[in-house]
């Protein structure tokens, strides 16, 4: 019971961290860099686009933006759901 009490207390700890950064680049690259922390660089999205941009609490369309140049930029590869660190 206290393992699962904090497991719930630092992903909530993490999640007000990722949403007191101001753009949503920013909070993409924090959370990606959480999921690579317990994944490594590649990893699948535990949530749909859609699920994940109300997660971080940003529009969808700009995160879909923001995916877009992050890809151009070469710092990820994505593959539907699948997302690989290339930085």
């Amino acid at each position: 019971m206290p393992n699962l009490m904090i497991t719930k207390v630092l992903d909530l700890t993490s999640r007000v961290e990722l949403l007191s950064r101001r753009s949503t680049r920013d909070k993409l690259l924090g959370y990606f860099n959480i999921l690579s922390k317990k994944y490594g660089k590649s990893f699948t999205l535990p949530f749909s686009i859609t699920e994940l941009a109300n997660y971080l609490a940003v529009d969808r369309s700009s995160m879909s933006r923001e995916l877009s140049y992050l890809k151009k930029e070469q710092f990820i590869k994505q593959e539907r759901n699948r997302i690989t660190l290339l930085y």
